[in-house]
């Protein structure tokens, strides 16, 4: 289970970085936000490597 501080900064990763719609994601589960935000953040990274 995520704490509300970490669930508040991976809705604004996915808010800022990616445009999602905060009324798609405010009622997410924990494990589908973590999951959502995983996928997010390995595109990031693998973007900065090309």
């Amino acid at each position: 289970m995520i704490t509300e501080n970490e669930r508040q900064n991976m809705m604004q990763f996915l808010i800022r970085y990616f445009g999602v719609d905060p009324s798609q994601i405010v009622n997410l589960s924990d494990y589908m936000l973590e999951a959502t935000y995983d996928f997010a953040y390995r595109r990031t990274e693998m973007e900065c490597d090309f």
